[in-house]
């Protein structure tokens, strides 16, 4: 009888710590929001605006964390000055993005998501020209993903305030991607 209820407990334990598991801090803000909206009487259904702003978010504290983290290890003075201009950029789109948030009740996280910090650890774990690759391949998937998910925000999203943000944010992050395709094609001519 004993050992069924530590299984229980332990069953109970593992859910609640899976609940907790992948973009734990994406999640949890996206769902902050829509429990905000709702208890305004909002009644279109926010959650993909919400999820958006904290993967906004996320992806912005990553593109920052990565490119000082660049700036520091990075061997290639191309590489160093690109995480420069990559850290200057997204903690603008950052700010940006927080200002919209408060104007329009969005809870963004104030940690990394689980993903994100996965590939933060995994980047930074390496050095010389081996870290350089591994970080211009990141940010290049990293920018690209925000693309897609941005370009499609401008076109689907609820709050009007975060449809306007994501709009303008798209051309800057397309210059990024043509910035990065061209470092990476010239990388790859080595």
């Amino acid at each position: 009888m004993r050992k069924s209820i530590r299984n229980v407990f332990a069953l109970i334990a593992l859910v609640f710590v899976t609940a907790c598991g992948p973009d734990d801090s994406i999640s949890q803000a996206a769902e902050q929001s829509v429990e905000q909206f709702k208890a305004a009487g909002v009644k279109e259904d926010m959650e993909n605006d919400a999820l958006f702003a904290a993967e906004a978010a996320s992806a912005s504290m990553l593109q920052v964390q990565l490119g000082e983290a660049a700036e520091g290890k990075a061997v290639s003075p191309e590489v160093k000055g690109l995480a420069q201009e990559m850290v200057t950029a997204h903690q603008n789109i950052l700010n940006d993005l927080r200002d919209v948030a408060e104007q329009s009740n969005f809870v963004l996280p104030s940690t990394l998501g689980e993903s994100h910090h996965e590939v933060y650890q995994e980047i930074t774990d390496k050095s010389g020209i081996t870290f350089d690759l591994a970080y211009l391949k990141s940010i290049a998937d990293q920018n690209k993903n925000m693309v897609d998910r941005y370009s499609d925000m401008a076109k689907n999203g609820q709050v009007m305030e975060l449809k306007q943000y994501a709009s303008k944010q798209v051309p800057l992050l397309k210059q990024h991607q043509q910035v990065l395709e061209r470092l990476q094609d010239s990388l790859d001519e080595l």
